[in-house]
């Protein structure tokens, strides 16, 4: 389970603080899916980023379970609004990342379950935007998360 009691974050100062989210209460039980729609800038990217454990919240309660969420968790994985892939390697080896031993045969069946296995030996620079998205998708759900947060994929 996740859960947000009263969440809010801004940024900067007293004199220059920008609310970015504000009082936001929220539970999402295990196995569920879940969706978080809006407009441009009103605080999506960091909310997941909050939920990640990338960033801290400024006020508010954010739990995994009944323990508080303070950092980032190896079984939770965001995928970004751009692929963010490593130009200098290969499909398969960005698929890889951060993985040890045996790893080739796990990468190429998360990218056979997006449907990109024929492209391992490409390089990223010969995908569509599209394809790139899933080769960020396949990287993130080698790791089988228990949490996967997508910022708009």
């Amino acid at each position: 389970m996740l859960e947000l009691k009263n969440l809010s974050m801004h940024y900067g100062t007293c004199a220059q603080r920008t609310q970015v989210v504000q009082d936001i209460s929220l539970r999402v039980n295990q196995g569920e899916f879940a969706a978080i729609i809006g407009p441009s800038g009103c605080g999506k990217s960091t909310l997941l980023r909050l939920l990640a454990g990338l960033e801290q919240a400024s006020s508010g309660a954010l739990l995994s379970g009944n323990a508080p969420l303070t950092a980032a968790k190896e079984d939770t994985r965001l995928m970004f609004q751009d692929a963010r892939l490593l130009p200098w390697k290969t499909v398969i080896d960005n698929v890889g990342l951060g993985l040890r031993g045996q790893w080739r045969d796990a990468a190429l069946q998360g990218l056979e379950a997006v449907g990109l296995a024929d492209r391992a030996r490409d390089w990223p620079a010969a995908l569509s935007g599209g394809q790139k998205q899933r080769v960020a998708l396949a990287r993130a759900l080698i790791h089988r998360p228990r949490l996967l947060l997508l910022d708009e994929p």
